[in-house]
């Protein structure tokens, strides 16, 4: 049996989920194949991932505006986007060259194509296609993928907006986002400490995923000034090398003892598993990521409408506190370390909203399907 997974580098989220989805696969023996939806040109991938880091850094508002007012745009699903319109030789090429049984997306441009390919029979019928839903809301253009056998939701809120664009019930499947397996295995905090050379004291760790969007040096400067007794902070920096040097700089002038700066980590699991609270921006890949290993989060602000969306899913629901402005950052801190009955009760939040293995549940979703 073979599955070919379409991917993109639109930040990092949808290739993580990708090669989870393409770990879960070969566990069940089956060979897996990624590609990336925009594969046969690198400019336009390089400029695809560039256009969305400098759209959430730089214009978010006019970004809002632009994708809320598409998100009611009608789609229609026997007609390809324009976006896409040249994947479309790619992906049939693909498709012949590998002759896949299973065929998975991780973002709505290749789901589009996909969707597409079924409505004109560009597909064998024996191939079972599935797409995730990379969010906890609904982003524009997702009627164009109604002609999808199946997508993976990863919470139940986005069910009725599903079926209001034209998908059936039949098709919408709820059983969380793809992550890593390491997020879901069983720990202990106190041992993951002693081999990251953390304290023992209430450590805070702060991620914004691959490229870390969002100003940790402000955010950092921030928190320090109230000085929170008993705290650490530990700053996950990725790529983002310029605020890691300026967030150096800033601790040995200053002498500060309670901020560990890191640079990238492949073992982001860990960290989490170490932290008592997780300070993060609203992607849905991190947001999971963090409510897998079951901490409790504070959500950053300035974010574009999707992380907003999320972020007040999260907060209804009593998994996370929300900032508006920087200077909130510590008060909410404190809030989580000296009130044990709201941390309490927000772990509980989270096991109602967690979702184990989802990985692997899809994937043998898709595979018993191809059997029968």
């Amino acid at each position: 049996m073979k599955a070919l997974i379409f991917s993109m580098t639109c930040g990092e989220g949808h290739n993580m989920m990708a090669n989870s989805l393409a770990q879960a696969f070969t566990s069940q023996g089956v060979e897996t194949k990624i590609v990336q939806t925009f594969g046969y040109d690198q400019k336009r991938v390089e400029k695809e991932n560039a256009m969305y880091l400098w759209a959430c850094s730089h214009i978010p508002k006019p970004y809002d505006f632009v994708w809320n007012r598409l998100r009611n745009k009608k789609s229609n699903p026997n007609k390809l986007p324009g976006f896409v319109k040249n994947c479309l030789p790619y992906f049939t090429e693909q498709i012949a060259q590998f002759n896949p049984d299973i065929i998975m997306t991780t973002h709505l441009y290749a789901s589009s194509v996909v969707s597409y390919m079924r409505n004109q029979n560009l597909l064998p019928k024996s191939v079972v296609t599935g797409a995730i839903l990379q969010d906890f809301c609904l982003a524009p253009y997702w009627g164009f993928s109604t002609g999808m056998d199946y997508i993976f939701q990863p919470y139940d809120n986005t069910t009725q907006d599903l079926l209001n664009i034209g998908f059936k019930q039949s098709q919408i499947i709820t059983m969380g986002l793809p992550i890593r397996e390491q997020f879901y295995q069983p720990y202990n905090q106190n041992k993951v400490r002693e081999k990251l050379n953390l304290p023992g004291n209430f450590l805070v760790l702060t991620v914004g995923g691959g490229n870390n969007l969002g100003n940790n040096f402000k955010l950092i400067k921030s928190i320090t000034k109230k000085n929170l007794k008993d705290v650490t902070v530990v700053i996950i920096n990725g790529k983002n090398q310029k605020n890691y040097q300026k967030i150096q700089k800033y601790i040995q002038k200053n002498k500060i003892k309670s901020i560990i700066n890191v640079g990238y980590a492949s073992n982001m699991h860990e960290y989490m598993q170490a932290a008592d609270v997780v300070i993060s921006r609203g992607g849905s890949s991190s947001l999971t990521e963090v409510i897998s290993v079951q901490k409790p989060l504070i959500i950053r602000e300035k974010l574009i409408l999707n992380e907003k969306i999320n972020k007040e899913l999260f907060i209804e629901n009593g998994c996370a506190l929300g900032m508006e402005k920087l200077s909130q950052a510590a008060q909410k801190i404190d809030m989580l370390k000296s009130d044990a009955n709201l941390y309490n009760n927000m772990l509980e939040n989270i096991k109602k909203m967690r979702r184990t293995n989802s990985a692997q549940n899809i994937t043998k979703f898709l595979i018993d399907k191809v059997k029968k």
